[in-house]
This record gives structure tokens, C-alpha cells and sequence, in this order.
């Protein structure tokens, strides 16, 4: 095809390239993929404008054989960073058109690179690099998707995943061949290739750690394939040492310790000279860019799809079928710690997954299960893989390598938001708030970025009780952010409420009461008018719903019990029962929780003294959690099973046993389970394991569809997955 082509157009065949044409390909896809990792470290370090503007098409380039695939997939990656930071419809669209086109553009490059037999590997074989951009660009297309927490969308998604892992498994399979074949590890480079410089002592000739061949002696002395060599090297260069994008090495900036007081000393150590480095580990080895590209790659995809299959509810979890596979948990998050020790975009990610996982709002790891190490039995691929203790409790590993990022991306609101929620998680709310604080919030360059800092924000002033703040920052997101305004309005009118009931209680001043009274009125009753408004994947989103509900609810109770005030209508503390979903109880002080218990056992109103059963259940529910923090383990145990399990399952044996099913607050009855599971496990540890497990497969096999049902039973399979370890 290339030959007829060429005769007509007078172009050459591709095939028949010069070896010398092939060098400077090779290179200046090198300088390409740099070009591209560059822009995105632009957006990890709050700067998406200038990083877009590196990808930007120039219709008036002369450049023979234009490589568009890896621009359109960094402009995808961004898009999905953006898109998954603020769930904005809009955005989600973008998103998933750029990766659709990636994915198209990857297929085509690949197919041309294997016709004119280009290697650019040292050990893959040709076009194995646009079998990663494929993957990626499917792998980020669906997991859009799946964030949808819609179970048709997850369905769906399920068949974009299969695409990806069988493109993974041709990858993978490469690479089990190249490193048979080199016996060498997965990390290795040809033995003459020099990491530390490509220019010979001379200056007269030079090797190129990017071109995975010997060059010949007119190679050597051409001085434009030399310069392009060198702009590759220095490009990498900086990017490893984290001075790539206008910043100082990172070095300069890397700190030992989390929080604001670390933040001073390490200014004080500058002001006299003092300073830490980063090791060579730290920097990594300098290897040629597309191995990096596609080592890097292949650990993230093939870590994120297992992690992600293993997470995926049993509801839908006959559809893996169609997958082929189940996900090994362990498995992918070994890989996507491997990925975070290269000093690219993969590691990037990589790092936000492990940290959104292990510390992130809704962790899928509760700290309260805090099961020990199993012994690893899988086979460890190189000795610097991570056992199943470090997995299971990352601890400081995890803290390191997010101080790392803080120091190569030192003007990112995105890195310092991770870095107070790892002080939320750690039981430091008020230095997590101090830590947001710390940042002019107008000045975050990334709106994603400022919405989701303000977003949590709120909620850790929700779980320090800081109801009136918490309520002011989520109505200025209805200026930052398209996401829920129906949410946001009813969670500040929750606030509000928990500042009236307060005052009622003598626990505030009452000056302001009236003035909390007519706030949480107009905001809980008036956010139904807002749902719908802006939608994720073309419904309401499950929150939404669940809200919608809520309201619903209390209009039909004040209607029963004929109440002139709405307020009264209104049981169980609402702001109580949204911490529950954003792991609140995890992360309350004892001051926290021990106000918490209080106001959700004291307060009375006329709804409350009704004594709703299911208004008691959640009560109970929740009052049981508090106590559990607080360290009565045993009290908070003895209320769930005398107060709420009776009204959830009946027991006639451990075997025999049959679901109470309710529609009203359905998220309580497997929840329930899934904490009773828990309370096993604080009283009896490893003697309780089968316990353990005999609730939480209870918990499993409710399997009810209702809003929260994708969240709640990601938890559920969580700690199953971690006890079966």
C-alpha cells in the first residue's frame, strides 16, 4: 500500500527508510513524549493553561509524519484529571471525546510502526509504546464511567475495561519475552547504554540511551541528530530532578514531615543553608523515555484495572464474566505503588489513586479495620516489591512519597489538599482546615482544583463542628463549582439545622437562633427545586437522589404528625447521617465525638418523641459508631444488636437466616452488617476472622439497588477482600 501510495504521491516508502531517518524518528518521538510529560506535570503543578498550550496543534508545522496520538492523549489525561476532580458534565464529555480520538490515533500509530518495522524500544517490539497510549486512553474512558456510580454505566464500562486488559496481556506478554530473553529485570537497560551521559569523552561522537541500537560512524558525527539527542537528555533530565517546569530542583523543597510547622522549619533550615537531597532512588535512573513510558504505563493501567475489578460490587459482578478475569487487589496495588517510583505523569496518578484509596473522603480501606499482615505468598517479581504488610498499611511510605510530590510541584493547590487530608485521616483536622487555609483559594489556577479544595474542606469542619463555617464554604460553591448545587444547599442547610438544635440543647449562645431557624428552613426545603439542574451521565447523582428522598421524607412526616414548623419534622440529625457517608466518625477528635453522642442522644423534637422505628434505627445506628470511637466497643456492640439488627435480619442459625428488606433509609440495613462485622473485629481480632466474615458476606448478599448501593458495597467487598488476605 505504502509503495503504490508513494508512486503516486512521490512520497517514499517507509519501509524503506535510511537507517539515519530512522534515528532521528526515534528521537523525535523521544523529544514528543517529553514534550507531552511536560505538559502534564504543568497540570499536576496547577498550571493546565500552559501545559495545553505545549499540546497545541500547529496547523502550520512542516514536520514530516506528525505524531498527534500522545498529544491528544496528554490533552485526555488533563481533561480526566480535571473531569474526575470536579464530576462536571461538561467536562466528563470533553473528557471522554479526547480519549475516544486517543484511542482511535493510538491504533493507527501502533498498526504504522509495526508496517515499517520502527523498534524505538530497546526491549519491546515495534509500536509496543501506542499499545500503552491505547490502553490508557480505554482505561481513563471507562473508569469515567465507573464514577458514575450508576450501575448501567459500570456495566458498561465493563466491556471498554475488557479492551484495555486484552491489550494489557499482548503488552504484557512483550515484556515477559524481552525480559526472558535479556534475563534481566522488569527495570533493566542494555549493559553498554550509559545512564549517566550520552555524549563521549571526546565531544566528537555520541551514543543515545533513546536509540535502541549501534549507531553507525556518520551517525555518530551528525551534529542535528546530536542536538536533538541532547535536547531529549536535558528534557529528561529536568523532569526527573523536578526542574522542568519552571521551578527549582525539588531538593530544595522536600520535607521530612507533614504539616504547616514543617513547612517553617524547612524555611528556617533554607534561611541557613541547610538542605536535604534527594537520593538517586529518588530521582530514579535514567532510562530511555519510552521504556520509562511504557514501564510506567503498563504498572499504572494494569494496577488501576485490577484495583478496579476487584472494587466492583457484587450487583454487577456477574458481568465480569465478560471481562474474562477477577482482579487480584494485592496484585494492583503493588503495581501501582511501582508506578509511583517514576518521576512522570504515570507516577502521578498513580500516587493520587493510592492516596484517594488509602486517604481519600470515602476510603475503601476503613481505618478501623486495622487487619494485620497476612504472610505474602505471591511470587515477588523484583526485591523491590511491596509486601502485604506495606500494602495493607502504607504509613509513612505513603507520607514520603506525598511530601515528594509537595516538593516537585510546589504551587499545586491539588498536592496540598492530598497532604491535609492525610493529616485529616491521621486524627489533625484542625491542622488539616489550618493546612487549606494556608492557600489563597481565588488564586488556584485549576477551578476542579478550588471546588474540591472548598468542598473538603467543609466537610473537615463538618467533622470538627464547625457547622456555620462548614455551611458558608459549601454555598460558595454554587460560584465555583457545576456539580450538585441541590447537595450543596442541603448539606449548608444541615449545618445550619445542627447550629439550631444546638442552641435548643443551651450547648450556643441563642442570638443567632432565629437566624439558623430560617436558614436551615429555606435551604433543606428549597434544595429539591435546584436537583436535576446539572447531571452526571444524564441522571441525578446518587447523593442527589438520596437527598431528594430525605426531603420527601420529612415533608410526609410533618404531614402525619400535622406540624406547623418543618424543622420538627426533621428526626435524626441529617448532618450526622452525610459524615457517615464522607468516613466522619474516622476522623472526629474525642471533643468531636463525644459533642456528636450528645447532640444525637439528647436532642428531642416532636418527630423524634414519635419514636419512629426507622428513624430509631438510624439513631441507634449511628449513636453506636460514636460510642465505638469513643472506646466502648462493648456498649456501642450491645445497641446494635438489641436496637438495630433485630429490624435488619433474622437468625435462626448461623446458617439460616432471612433479610428484614425496608425502603425507607435503605443504605442502614447492609451498613448495619458491615459495622456489626466491624464491632467483631475491635472485640475478638484474629479470633473473630470468621466472624468477621460470616457479617460482612451478610452485609454482601443484600444486594439491594438502591442510591448509595455502588459506594456502600465497594466498602463491603473492601474488607471481605482484606480478611480473606
Amino acid at each position: 500500500m505504502f509503495k503504490v501510495l508513494g508512486a503516486l504521491t512521490g512520497a517514499k516508502d517507509p519501509s524503506d527508510l535510511t537507517q539515519e531517518e530512522r534515528s532521528q524518528k526515534i528521537l523525535s518521538q523521544a523529544h514528543d513524549f517529553e514534550l507531552a510529560l511536560q505538559a502534564m506535570d504543568y497540570v499536576l503543578d496547577d498550571h493546565p493553561r500552559r501545559g495545553l498550550e505545549l499540546l497545541r496543534d500547529d496547523p502550520e508545522s512542516k514536520k514530516e509524519d506528525d505524531d498527534r496520538s500522545v498529544r491528544v492523549l496528554a490533552r485526555g489525561v488533563i481533561e480526566f484529571l480535571e473531569a474526575t476532580l470536579g464530576f462536571e458534565a461538561s467536562v466528563m464529555k470533553k473528557a471522554a471525546t479526547t480519549l475516544a480520538e486517543a484511542q482511535q490515533l493510538s491504533k493507527e500509530r501502533r498498526q504504522y510502526f509495526q508496517k515499517i518495522k520502527l523498534k524505538t524500544s530497546s526491549l519491546y517490539p515495534p509500536g509496543t509504546e501506542y499499545a500503552v497510549t491505547f490502553t490508557e486512553a480505554c482505561l481513563l474512558h471507562a473508569l469515567l464511567m465507573l464514577f458514575s456510580e450508576s450501575m448501567v454505566e459500570s456495566a458498561k464500562a465493563l466491556f471498554k475495561l475488557r479492551k484495555a486488559y486484552h491489550m494489557l496481556q499482548e503488552i504484557l506478554n512483550d515484556i515477559k519475552g524481552a525480559r526472558d530473553k535479556s534475563k534481566s529485570s522488569f527495570y533493566a537497560q542494555d549493559a553498554n547504554e550509559s545512564r549517566a551521559s550520552f555524549i563521549a569523552a571526546d565531544t566528537s561522537t555520541f551514543t543515545s540511551v533513546d536509540i535502541p541500537y549501534q549507531l553507525t560512524p556518520q551517525e555518530q558525527q551528525d551534529r542535528e541528530l546530536m542536538q536533538l539527542a541532547e535536547d531529549v537528555y536535558k528534557m529528561r533530565k529536568l523532569r526527573l530532578e523536578g526542574a522542568h517546569i519552571g521551578n527549582s530542583p525539588a531538593a530544595e523543597r522536600l520535607r521530612t514531615d507533614l504539616g504547616l510547622q514543617a513547612v517553617k522549619d524547612l524555611l528556617a533550615r533554607k534561611a541557613s543553608k541547610q538542605s536535604s537531597a534527594l537520593s538517586e532512588d529518588e530521582i530514579e535512573q535514567d532510562q530511555a523515555t519510552i521504556d520509562e513510558f511504557i514501564h510506567s504505563g503498563v504498572n499504572l493501567c494494569f494496577g488501576i484495572l485490577q484495583v478496579v475489578l476487584s472494587l466492583i460490587p457484587p450487583a454487577i459482578g456477574a458481568v465480569l464474566s465478560v471481562v474474562g478475569f477477577r482482579g487480584s487487589r494485592e496484585e494492583g496495588l503493588r503495581m501501582i505503588w511501582r508506578s509511583t517510583k517514576d518521576r512522570n505523569i504515570h507516577g502521578g496518578i498513580g500516587l493520587l489513586s493510592l492516596l484517594f484509596y488509602y486517604d481519600g473522603p470515602f476510603q475503601f480501606t476503613d481505618v478501623d479495620f486495622d487487619v494485620p499482615a497476612a504472610s505474602d505468598h505471591l511470587e515477588k517479581i523484583t526485591s523491590s516489591d511491596f509486601d502485604t504488610a506495606t500494602l495493607l498499611h502504607p504509613g509513612k511510605l505513603l507520607e514520603d512519597s506525598l511530601l515528594r510530590a509537595r516538593a516537585i510541584f510546589p504551587n499545586s493547590a491539588l498536592w496540598l489538599l492530598q497532604e491535609a487530608r492525610m493529616l485529616s485521616s491521621k486524627g489533625r483536622p484542625q491542622e488539616a482546615v489550618d493546612m487549606m487555609d494556608s492557600i489563597d483559594v481565588s488564586e488556584i489556577e485549576m477551578k476542579q482544583v478550588k471546588a474540591v479544595m472548598v468542598f473538603d474542606r467543609a466537610l473537615t469542619l463538618v467533622h470538627l463542628h464547625e457547622f456555620e463555617r462548614a455551611a458558608e464554604e459549601m454555598l460558595s460553591l454554587l460560584n465555583i463549582s457545576e456539580w450538585s448545587h441541590a447537595l450543596y444547599t442541603y448539606f449548608a442547610g444541615c449545618c445550619f439545622l445542627e447550629k439550631y438544635r444546638m442552641c435548643q440543647l443551651g450547648l450556643l449562645d441563642d442570638a443567632k437562633m432565629a437566624y439558623y431557624k430560617a436558614r436551615a428552613t429555606k435551604l433543606i426545603f428549597g434544595s429539591p427545586d435546584l436537583a436535576g439542574k446539572k447531571k452526571f451521565m444524564a441522571k441525578n447523582t446518587p447523593l442527589e437522589r438520596f437527598m431528594l428522598r430525605k426531603v420527601q421524607q420529612f415533608k410526609k412526616h410533618q404531614a402525619d404528625l400535622k406540624l406547623s414548623d418543618p424543622l420538627d419534622a426533621i428526626g435524626v440529625s441529617p448532618v450526622h447521617e452525610l459524615m457517615y457517608f464522607y468516613n466522619g466518625y474516622n476522623r472526629m477528635t474525642e471533643k468531636a465525638l463525644l459533642l456528636s453522642h450528645k447532640l444525637l442522644t439528647e436532642y428531642k423534637n416532636p418527630m423524634l418523641e414519635a419514636n419512629d422505628p426507622d428513624q430509631e434505627l438510624i439513631k441507634s445506628l449511628l449513636t453506636s459508631l460514636t460510642l465505638r470511637r469513643l472506646g466502648k466497643v462493648e456498649e456501642g456492640c450491645a445497641l446494635l444488636d438489641n436496637t438495630v439488627l433485630p429490624n435488619v435480619i433474622v437468625i435462626e442459625t448461623p446458617d439460616k437466616f432471612r433479610y428484614i428488606k425496608k425502603t425507607e433509609d435503605p443504605w442502614v440495613y447492609p451498613t448495619a452488617l458491615y459495622e456489626r462485622a466491624l464491632f467483631t473485629w475491635k472485640l475478638k481480632r484474629l479470633d473473630g476472622v470468621e466472624e468477621c466474615k460470616m457479617w460482612l458476606t451478610r452485609a454482601q448478599n443484600y444486594a439491594d439497588d438502591y442510591e448509595l448501593s455502588t459506594r456502600i458495597g465497594m466498602k463491603i467487598k473492601a474488607a471481605l477482600d482484606r480478611l480473606d488476605a
